[in-house]
């Protein structure tokens, strides 16, 4: 069943219907909300509610080709509320895949040499600087950023997963890079100096 029989079926009060449409879009929802809340526990948590919240507001999606876009929104915004609430974001965002069957399976292959411990150490000392600044951003550019750079999501995915024109797009993701760019140098030129 596509996308639009799915709706149309879960709008007609097809209970099966929405099982199913739990299933196809399962992995998406709980990954998109662990990319936020570095917690598997917590993730499934609040992908419970971002499916019941598309089964009562099913009726507002303008158009079922978007589904995943709007599943997509609906985890996010959920995710983001949830760790302002629980003051989960002092962890950083994360950037490795939570489980088995991530749909960014081709990231997660392991390099074709292998690093030295000090390389490995450094890197990571990186990746948790970049995701702590991530997580200071502003909340729009915040999404953008991690849609883009973390998700893979084209401008125009991106535009339409947040409900933003294509330039704001283009103009929240320049900002976030430009506020990094200047906060990861004065970090790794005045900030670090533990020598």
């Amino acid at each position: 069943m596509d996308d639009r029989e799915l709706v149309k079926e879960v709008l007609a009060g097809n209970h099966r219907a929405m099982r199913d449409l739990i299933v196809k879009y399962q992995d998406l929802v709980v990954n998109t909300c662990y990319q936020v809340l570095h917690n598997q526990h917590d993730a499934e948590d609040v992908a419970q509610d971002v499916f019941l919240t598309a089964y009562r507001s099913m009726a507002t999606l303008r158009n079922e080709k978007c589904l995943s876009f709007w599943l997509y929104r609906i985890a996010l915004n959920k995710s983001l509320n949830y760790s302002r609430k629980h003051r989960i974001f002092k962890k950083g965002i994360r950037f490795e895949p939570p489980c088995e069957g991530h749909y960014h399976e081709a990231e997660t292959q392991p390099p074709d040499r292998e690093d030295s411990p000090h390389e490995i150490m450094e890197n990571n000392e990186k990746l948790e600087v970049i995701s702590r600044m991530i997580d200071t951003l502003p909340a729009r550019q915040r999404k953008a950023f991690i849609l883009h750079h973390i998700e893979r999501l084209s401008y125009r995915e991106i535009a339409e997963v947040l409900n933003l024109s294509l330039p704001t797009v283009e103009s929240l993701i320049f900002r976030a890079r430009s506020t990094l760019k200047t906060r990861c140098r004065a970090y790794y030129e005045f900030g670090n100096n533990n020598d």
